[in-house]
């Protein structure tokens, strides 16, 4: 009776995950797979052994999947950070905090709940757009998308003239700068060397002189 009662346990368990499955696939894709299908066909799939069912049941999430990015990026995210799926039990979440510390943190938030509630209320006091501006929005789209276009343009353009200016500066620099700068220098050395040769001649004919 035990494994009976189990059975019948995972087969209203697998019937609800069909169920839900379907309800995902008609929010996200609008196709409802169950339209066309007869009653032979529920009665073959309810004969189906367990196993089978939840294969079939995976088969249709990863056809889905492949169907809506929304359901991709979900699985994805289901893949990488599991964690964030599993609700934490009562039992613990009643333990997590004790009764002054979860009345603390009621207090603190106590002046946003009117705050909250009078923005709501405010929400249903603006008027709503006439069709005639929704209109002129629409129209004004294509221009927005052209004007978008050519202010991407014009960054890139930007982005080079930038680039652009910085190899001319770095060039003047190397050129106008460091290369002015090494033939000073050498022109220097070269006054040396001639003036060292002056004072060597000077002080040999000053000593040819005094000699005579």
């Amino acid at each position: 009776m035990a494994a009976e009662g189990n059975e019948q346990m995972a087969i209203e368990s697998i019937e609800l995950l069909e169920s839900r499955l379907q309800r995902i696939a008609f929010y996200t894709t609008g196709a409802n797979e169950l339209e066309n299908l007869d009653e032979k066909h529920f009665a073959d799939a309810k004969a189906e052994s367990i196993q089978a069912r939840l294969q079939q049941a995976e088969d249709r999430l990863q056809r889905l999947a492949l169907k809506s990015q929304v359901v991709e990026e979900i699985l994805s995210l289901y893949r990488n950070y599991a964690n964030i799926f599993s609700r934490t039990p009562e039992a613990a979440e009643r333990a997590a905090f004790s009764n002054s510390e979860r009345l603390s943190i009621v207090k603190s938030c106590a002046t946003l709940f009117p705050t909250t509630a009078s923005r709501l209320t405010s929400i249903q006091d603006l008027p709503i757009p006439s069709a005639e501006s929704s209109t002129n929005l629409i129209v004004l789209h294509p221009r927005l998308a052209q004007v978008e276009f050519l202010q991407d343009s014009q960054s890139q353009e930007i982005t080079n003239l930038r680039l652009r200016t910085a190899s001319v500066l770095q060039r003047w620099y190397e050129v106008g700068v460091l290369a002015h700068g090494e033939c000073w220098t050498e022109w220097d050395e070269r006054l040396m060397e001639v003036e060292k040769s002056l004072r060597r001649e000077e002080g040999s004919r000053a000593r040819d002189a005094s000699a005579i």
